[in-house]
């Protein structure tokens, strides 16, 4: 064996590539390879199962708790629930506590099903488990075959176990009811270090009738980095937005009860990426209000349900308030409504809404994507070429629906795509709806280079009327020569589907041909070089 095999830190790095199985190989290959491997296997080891199925069949045995689990069910992701059938000899106590001190990571299930690990036989203490957990998933929400109380007791006593100074991520799923005496506990201010922190509860009803949702208090993670947060107050958001190391935050809300509070100058300093699903477009409209988030880079916005029907007057102020809180922006991601809103009439993105980006010259992601089918962007090949010069960093464009095209005619052309390569020479992600019917001249740098995109691999092009699609395809292939697919959507003319397939399968490796470097549409045949040229100035 080579001698640079025998050093820890080279095999730690090679191993850290490897699946689980080759791992275990490797641990019973040789004593040089036993330890760095069993290290890597214990890290990834996801949940207490593999520890108490080691403990005999009569005592620790896995059950499925539906025969068709769910894919995304807690037992696709974690595996089958291990339940303690019977008290655990001093001998079983002790291979449990042994090993549970080489695990860094922990997924808690059932606390019933692990109630009986909390009562330990002799003079040994359950607050011997887990001394060395740095990251917690704590999975507590459903039914339980344990009486509420006695229920709510091995919760809490359990925490208390597994939550130690130097956890790092905390991870709580939790049935409502339990939140408010976890608070009351202060078990969570036993763990100030950590710096990432994802709350679920689950909402329940109170004995008024009134549905409620409890997130555990966060007041005391002066440390947090990430939060995500499922069902937020506005509380919880005005105790996040005091958190000076604050980076990443996801939240998920409804209908949070009362006004907000005000904000400090200073709120959320330190936020660089937010990513919002709040049910409304209106309380989408008050967060944005309330909000201060002068340092952001990333933003992800998605709004389900638009109550009004005429939606129009609080679309456009939310879509233009979102610039105007940081000029550090670089990724904005819009995503309005799960169902086709029922606004009779169009409504138009027009280029006055997106002015205020203009000023974002670090931008690199514009997605704005409604469910509506009256949704149409009426912007000309000007407007976007301006838009491209105020975004040289751009690197993904969409304006989308889900499933359909835009309402009204397009007022872009290929010669306005042909602008955006030419100011955004970085991009490779495009979905917008154009006119292909005219084609226009291939146009060059000033120092005579085909202007040319080889990043783009595939295209969403909506509903875009074509009548050539064989001189489509060799300006897109000569235009975007990494293009491979061309993608439409669900509701467009079948004449026009036809044709934009042709362009797909012409796109496609196996049939690509050499084609000249000029041509002009026959349609256009005077379409001078003159109106392209002139988008690129």
């Amino acid at each position: 064996m080579h001698r640079c095999l025998l050093i820890d830190e080279i095999l730690n790095s090679i191993f850290s590539w490897l699946e689980g199985a080759t791992l275990c190989s490797l641990a019973r290959t040789c004593r040089a390879f036993h330890e760095p491997a069993t290290a890597i296997i214990w890290q990834r080891l996801i949940g207490l199962g593999p520890i108490l199925r080691l403990l005999p069949g009569a005592t620790a045995t896995s059950i499925a708790e539906s025969p068709e689990p769910d894919p995304e069910s807690d037992e696709r992701i974690y595996g089958l629930p291990t339940v303690v059938t019977r008290p655990l000899t001093l001998e079983e106590w002790l291979m449990v506590k042994r090993l549970s001190q080489r695990k860094p990571h922990s997924n808690s299930i059932t606390p019933g099903s692990l109630s009986l690990l909390l009562h330990p036989p002799g003079d040994e203490s359950p607050e011997s488990l887990f001394p060395n957990v740095q990251r917690l998933i704590f999975h507590c929400q459903g039914h339980s075959p344990l009486e509420a109380v006695r229920w709510q007791d091995c919760v809490l006593t359990l925490l208390r176990i597994l939550i130690r100074p130097q956890l790092s991520t905390l991870a709580l799923f939790l049935d409502g009811r339990f939140c408010a005496s976890l608070n009351a506990s202060g078990i969570l201010t036993s763990c100030s270090n950590v710096r990432a922190l994802h709350t679920s509860a689950t909402s329940f009803e109170t004995q008024e009738g009134a549905r409620m949702s409890i997130v555990p208090t966060i007041s005391s993670f002066r440390s947090l980095e990430t939060a995500k947060i499922h069902d937020v107050s506005w509380d919880v958001l005005a105790s996040l937005a005091q958190i000076k190391t604050l980076q990443r935050l996801t939240i998920d809300f409804h209908a949070p009860l009362g006004s907000p509070p005000p904000l400090a100058n200073d709120a959320f300093a330190g936020l660089h990426y937010l990513k919002t699903h709040i049910a409304s477009l209106e309380l989408s409209l008050r967060f944005f209000r309330w909000v201060r988030l002068g340092e952001l880079r990333g933003l992800n916005v998605h709004t389900t349900d638009f109550a009004r029907n005429d939606y129009s007057e609080d679309l456009e102020e939310l879509l233009t308030l979102i610039p105007l809180h940081s000029p550090f922006l670089e990724t904005i991601r819009v995503n309005l409504g799960s169902a086709p809103p029922r606004q009779p009439r169009h409504w138009v993105l027009t280029k006055s809404i997106l002015t205020p980006y203009l000023s974002l010259h670090n931008l690199k992601v514009l997605d704005i994507t409604l469910a509506s089918r009256n949704y149409s962007p009426q912007l000309t090949d000007d407007d976007l070429a301006h838009m491209a010069q105020s975004w040289p960093l751009l690197k993904e464009l969409h304006l989308k629906t889900y499933t359909c095209g835009w309402a009204l005619p397009t007022r872009l052309s290929l010669a306005g795509i042909m602008a955006l390569i030419y100011h955004c020479p970085d991009i490779e992600g495009l979905s917008l709806v154009f006119n292909a019917v005219q084609i226009p001249e291939i146009a060059y740098h000033p120092g005579g280079n085909l202007i040319q995109n080889t990043k783009i691999r595939s295209l969403q092009v909506g509903n875009s009327p074509i009548s050539s699609p064989e001189n489509v395809a060799t300006y897109l292939r000569l235009l975007m020569p990494g293009l491979r697919t061309v993608s439409t959507c669900n509701t467009m003319d079948s004449t026009h589907q036809m044709h934009w397939m042709v362009v797909s399968t012409s796109l496609a490796p196996c049939t690509r041909r050499t084609f000249g470097t000029t041509f002009a549409s026959p349609n256009s045949p005077n379409l001078a070089g003159e109106s392209a040229a002139s988008l690129l100035c």
